[in-house]
């Protein structure tokens, strides 16, 4: 009986705990990710979507999870939180294009609510931007291999119709 007591004491006090306060709006963005975010709605408002870049704070930090590059925290009635790594792998040593995908990525979680999409297309590739194993879909290689094997940038436009719109078609090259 001691031991229901208890639960339900450290029940009703952990339930009575008032949430966060509200923050006030806020836009915070590393100069480094400032033309991504920009971009990001650019493409959105392209193909007809409206965003709103008034609430949101973007800085290179400790991701919680390991082997990742990204992280969106959000929690309600806060500014949603990008925390980039700000490594050789992730960021510094990055192509243009992968810093893109790693920034749309994490903005699609934060801004759009989008969960990871792991499926992948009969040839191999990605569904999706929101992918958790390879989010430089449409990137360069940092070796130039040749090829579409490398030199992914025409894949873009898909990528992003995706990011904005999940009923995308199938392109042409995912067949």
């Amino acid at each position: 009986m001691k031991g229901v007591f208890r639960f339900l004491l450290i029940f009703l006090i952990a339930a009575c705990r008032s949430p966060l306060p509200e923050e006030e709006p806020q836009y915070r963005v590393v100069t480094e990710a400032e033309p991504y975010v920009r971009a990001f709605a650019e493409e959105a408002q392209k193909r007809g979507k409206t965003i709103s870049l008034s609430n949101l704070i973007v800085e290179f930090g400790p991701v919680e999870e390991r082997d990742v590059c990204g992280e969106c925290r959000l929690a309600t009635g806060q500014t949603p939180r990008i925390f980039l790594m700000k490594n050789a792998t992730c960021w510094t040593g990055a192509s243009v294009q992968a810093r893109e995908c790693l920034v749309f990525h994490e903005l699609g979680h934060c801004l759009f609510h989008r969960a990871h999409k792991n499926n992948t297309f009969p040839n191999g590739a990605y569904v999706s931007l929101m992918n958790r194993n390879d989010v430089a879909v449409y990137a360069t290689c940092l070796y130039d291999i040749g090829g579409d094997v490398c030199d992914k940038r025409s894949r873009r436009e898909y990528y992003l119709d995706e990011l904005f719109d999940e009923s995308t078609p199938v392109p042409a090259w995912g067949k």
